[in-house]
């Protein structure tokens, strides 16, 4: 098979193709091989992106948690109002839950990722240390003891409850809307921050989500030999 041409959307087409054997076969079963044949390349080519499977589907996931945030930053550049936490969750729960990967790594599928089930997990990259630090400060959260432990403790009981028992059929919009009430009036104060505040805040968190994106789509594509290399 003669050579794939350089292609800058190729490296995608390889993704895209791995995220659909992903589904239907599971991690364990699909090889590069089925990688290759999905795409329509030759196995060579695919290696000439990610060195090993593991690799490969290690940036699937990353890519779907890309996706999942410039999302997000959509959301807040439209309306700044979006980043008060308890409808930033709801946002997050809405995309994370419509997102069959994600909804597979936020509840460590092992049948649909094998081992990459303990890979990061999608919220951590969003909801970390730094964020929760300047929703404190600016008064968007109360600041009560293991805030950070307590608000993804319950905001991860709304992803896994289903996993626990029969319980009344909820609508994913319902369960969303459910979620941002929790959040409400567990950790945020009756009174938000001015305006201004909430303009200053949201143009902050949107540099953070773009900073995030940027260096995660630099691991992705680390060796693709048309947008660079390691």
């Amino acid at each position: 098979m003669p050579p794939e041409p350089r292609n800058p959307d190729r490296a995608d087409r390889i993704l895209d193709a791995a995220a659909a054997l992903m589904l239907r076969l599971g991690y364990r079963k699909v090889t590069i091989e089925d990688v290759a044949k999905q795409a329509g390349i030759g196995k060579g080519t695919v290696y000439l992106h990610w060195r090993t499977k593991k690799e490969l589907f290690y940036a699937l996931l990353l890519r779907e948690s890309i996706a999942m945030t410039e999302q997000l930053l959509a959301v807040i550049e439209d309306d700044p109002e979006e980043i008060r936490m308890h409808r930033f969750v709801r946002s997050a729960y809405l995309l994370t839950m419509r997102s069959p990967l994600l909804a597979a790594l936020l509840l460590r599928d092992t049948e649909v990722l094998g081992e990459l089930a303990e890979m990061e997990r999608a919220e951590d990259l969003v909801l970390n240390d730094r964020i929760y630090q300047i929703y404190v400060e600016r008064g968007l959260l109360n600041d009560i003891p293991d805030l950070q432990f307590a608000l993804q403790a319950t905001a991860i009981g709304f992803y896994l409850t289903d996993r626990f028992g029969h319980h009344e059929e909820l609508d994913l919009e319902t369960k969303a809307d459910s979620l941002s009430r929790v959040v409400r009036r567990a950790f945020e104060p009756d009174t938000g921050p001015d305006p201004a505040t909430i303009a200053r805040t949201a143009a902050e968190l949107g540099d953070i989500l773009r900073d995030f994106t940027s260096r995660y789509r630099k691991r992705i594509y680390a060796s693709d030999p048309t947008r660079g290399t390691r």
